[in-house]
C-alpha cells in the first residue's frame, strides 16, 4: 500500500496518513474496509504490516478537518 501512495506522489498536507482506508472487494456484492495508520507503520518501520494490494483495491485518504475549512477562507498574505 505504501508503494502505491509513493507512486501517487505521497501524502499531502491535507491528507492525514493516519486515516488511510483500504477498500477490498471480497465478493461481487460485498467489499470490506480497513482503516490503516500508515504514519505509525512508516515511523515504526514495520513494513511487514504493509498491505499488499490486489487488483480492484481502492485506497482513500480523506482530507484533514482543518483543510476542509481552509478552502472557505481567503489565503493570508
Amino acid at each position: 500500500m505504501n508503494e502505491a501512495v509513493a507512486i501517487a506522489g505521497g501524502f499531502t498536507p491535507t491528507g492525514p496518513p493516519f486515516q488511510v482506508v483500504l477498500f477490498r472487494r471480497i465478493s461481487l456484492d460485498v467489499a470490506e474496509a480497513h482503516l490503516i495508520d500508515a504514519k505509525k507503520m512508516l515511523n515504526s518501520h514495520a513494513l511487514r504490516e504493509d498491505w499488499h494490494l490486489q487488483p480492484g483495491d481502492f485506497i482513500y485518504v480523506p482530507q484533514s478537518r482543518i483543510s476542509r475549512f481552509a478552502s472557505l477562507f481567503p489565503p493570508v498574505r
